[in-house]
């Protein structure tokens, strides 16, 4: 079906053909037969030089991309709800993507981050206070810089996507810090399956859980000597593939379903440091050796047979003194 773009020459094919074949053979591609395989490596091939870094307003130029938002990990029951979380620069919220623009000018977005820009030096517990809060105007420099939610749907997309955003926001928060406020979940999968697997009883407080918490967060080494890797999907992503360091572990957070069922309600902020040398060895420490690089609150209450496995890295932005334990999150 695809003979008119020969899956060994990608050049050839249009990025709107590219699209349509990621599009349509995407979501299949452990069933494909060897055509539909190189088909598709071939759309992957034609898209992934041509997509572009875009800041996503309600007012935005890039034609299509509206329609084409979505949020794997907080979603919400009605399309047009992703649209109201679109701020301006300037603003609490703003999303970014990946998007390549096809020959008739319309955006295909391949990796989505919706941000919550907060003026206080705290860094956030809860995720329902960032959801349900609406667009305003920041009254002061930004303290904290938060991708809630990161979603992709292409190959690479994503750590491309976050890359781009560190260096946003430290090119337009010069004195804030970027930390994540992410469940210990991804897919169907997460927390709560891994402590049902070690038969653990989930009848736990925020303490027991927490400290379970830090059995799943450490790296596990790979068969035969190789090199470690996490049971938390996320964490992989943030640790082990971006060298993002663990600011602290939030226990009892009762604001989403699926992070109650998944997760038992553990989320976790992942920080990452401004200097991109820094984040280098967070991740050579995580994947070589096997070491957690934490903040001085998760250090102290890293349990005793996991303290040969952490690096404290004491982290304080420029302008404001780190807040790692506050009280509530304001929005």
């Amino acid at each position: 079906m695809f003979d008119s773009h020969p899956p060994g020459d990608p050049s050839e094919m249009s990025l709107g053909e590219a699209v349509a074949i990621y599009e349509k053979l995407s979501p299949h591609k452990s069933r494909l037969d060897e055509v539909g395989q190189d088909s598709l490596k071939a759309a992957i091939a034609r898209i992934t030089p041509e997509q572009q870094f875009v800041v996503v307003t309600q007012d935005s130029a890039y034609g299509g991309i509206h329609e084409r938002l979505f949020d794997a990990v907080h979603a919400p029951k009605r399309h047009e709800q992703l649209v109201d979380r679109l701020g301006e620069p300037g603003t609490n919220k703003l999303a970014m993507a990946m998007a390549v623009q096809d020959e008739e000018g319309k955006w295909f977005p391949t990796a989505v981050v919706y941000t919550f820009w907060d003026d206080h030096p705290q860094l956030p517990e809860r995720i329902k206070p960032i959801l349900k809060s609406p667009v305003i105007a920041l009254g002061n420099t930004p303290k904290v810089i938060v991708p809630y939610t990161i979603s992709s749907n292409f190959p690479k997309a994503g750590e491309t996507l976050i890359g781009n955003v560190h260096s946003y926001v430290y090119s337009h928060a010069p004195d804030g810090v970027l930390s994540t406020l992410s469940p210990l979940r991804a897919g169907t999968k997460g927390f709560a399956v891994w402590l049902a697997e070690q038969g653990v009883n989930v009848r736990l407080n925020g303490e027991e859980l927490k400290n379970h918490a830090f059995d799943y967060l450490m790296p596990v080494q790979g068969a035969n000597g190789g090199i470690f890797r996490s049971n938390d999907p996320v964490q992989s992503f943030h640790m082990a593939g971006m060298g993002a360091m663990l600011a602290a572990i939030r226990a009892e957070n009762q604001d989403s379903r699926l992070d109650l069922e998944l997760a038992h309600g553990v989320m976790a902020n992942y920080v990452y440091p401004e200097n991109p040398e820094i984040l280098r060895q967070n991740k050579a420490r995580f994947v070589n050796d096997g070491i957690l690089t934490v903040s001085p609150e998760v250090a102290e209450q890293m349990p005793a047979m996991y303290r040969d496995r952490m690096f404290v890295l004491p982290y304080q932005p420029r302008g404001w003194s780190a807040n790692f334990t506050p009280p509530e999150f304001g929005v």
